[in-house]
């Protein structure tokens, strides 16, 4: 510690390429820590899924193939079975189509049985129960666009050649912004069945079942005897944990982890070698200086030690302001796309490894000129002229 004072001073020493160099390690490591930021944030919602011991059923073929309501009632009758809720994704446009949020058909009986984080007022609740067109939706979306209990919320069919007209009657608490609406899904169900042709047809179909499980040790059980029960029928199903459903869509984006890694690698590599540029020609107009420091007494390692340093000091404030930059960028994303980030704080190993790798650079970049300053003897040092 007793040298920082002198460390501080060589980082300052030139002020246009200590900002320079840290600010490119900032912005690279702003983009690497957000990109593993998103990725990250699907373990993390798989970790605190777990706690609800939720389980999802859906078509073996995924979203596109469909799940009778005859499945659900068969599910709902299971032993360990607590409570279950249909999820069929609607995908309406509101008002001008420009505010794009999340609409849900379900079970008002059950939807805030399955989903026990979720908070509303019990008279709230008691309308969505008893309203056929009545809809909820989180205290986040109500704000965004400026809707109160009573409002009409008419949704205009994209998927399903049915529009709804839903009356907003309760505003929900949830532990992440959502932005999500939810409505009767026997209301779009019946506009259905009065459709003719391929409107029609859509009708009976729950989209996907979430139904939570008396305790986690019987999950794999109910998941293997759902799958067989309906593994020759017309509608074969897999049935899966709400941990296994967050990682499918990890597993979704295919090829672009490794992509992202890939990037990360040459990135890194990159930056080492921009910083340690930076460190050569420091230790180049400092040679004298550092003939100076080992003629007055200054043991080699001591040397080494002032100049890799600065070196990660320098890494260091880069990798923070990049760090903090990643995770502010992180946040307002998931207050405009929460579908897409939906935990709002970004995992703190992913800001751990960013801090890690902000280090190793500084290590890595600062190492071959912090030796050669360390190997400098005291006349060659003097000869030179800087």
């Amino acid at each position: 510690m007793k040298y920082l004072k002198y460390i501080l001073r060589n980082v300052r020493r030139n002020k246009l390429r200590t900002l320079l160099t840290i600010m490119a390690l900032a912005i690279c490591l702003m983009l690497m820590t957000f990109l593993y930021g998103y990725l990250a944030q699907m373990e993390v919602w798989g970790r605190e899924a777990d706690k609800y011991n939720r389980v999802v059923v859906m078509h073996r073929q995924g979203f596109a193939g469909r799940v009778p309501f005859k499945t659900l009632d068969e599910v709902r009758a299971l032993d360990g079975v607590v409570a279950a809720t249909p999820f069929a994704w609607y995908g309406g446009k509101y008002g001008d189509g420009t505010e794009f949020f999340a609409q849900f058909g379900t079970d008002p009986n059950t939807l805030f049985e399955v989903w026990s984080e979720f908070k509303i007022p019990p008279d709230q609740l008691a309308a969505f129960k008893s309203e056929r067109q009545a809809c909820v939706v989180d205290r986040a979306l109500a704000e965004r666009l400026k809707l109160k209990v009573g409002d009409r919320v008419p949704l205009q069919g994209t998927f399903y050649q049915f529009n709804l007209d839903l009356k907003l009657v309760g505003i929900y608490e949830s532990p992440e912004t959502n932005l999500s609406l939810y409505f009767n899904l026997k209301y779009l169900d019946e506009g259905l069945r009065q459709l003719e042709g391929t409107g029609s047809a859509a009708a009976g179909n729950c989209g996907t079942i979430f139904f939570k499980a008396a305790s986690a040790d019987i999950i794999p059980d109910l998941c293997k005897r759902i799958d067989e029960k309906y593994a020759n029928s017309s509608e074969p199903t897999k049935t899966q944990t709400e941990k296994a459903f967050s990682q499918m869509f990890v597993k979704m984006m295919g090829n672009i982890q490794n992509f992202i890694l890939f990037i990360a690698v040459f990135v890194t590599v990159s930056l080492t070698l921009v910083a340690a540029n930076g460190m050569a020609m420091s230790m180049r107009e400092r040679t004298t200086e550092i003939a100076v420091l080992k003629a007055i007494g200054f043991p080699n390692h001591t040397v080494l030690a002032i100049m890799l340093g600065e070196s990660i000091l320098i890494a260091c404030i880069g990798g923070l302001l990049g760090v903090a930059a990643g995770r502010g960028i992180y946040a307002l994303a998931h207050q405009v796309a929460p579908m897409v980030i939906q935990i709002s704080n970004m995992p703190w190993e992913v800001m751990a490894w960013g801090m890690l790798v902000a280090g190793g650079i500084g290590l890595a970049s600062g190492i071959v000129p912090a030796v050669l300053a360390a190997r400098l003897s005291v006349i060659d040092g003097l000869r030179r002229i800087v």
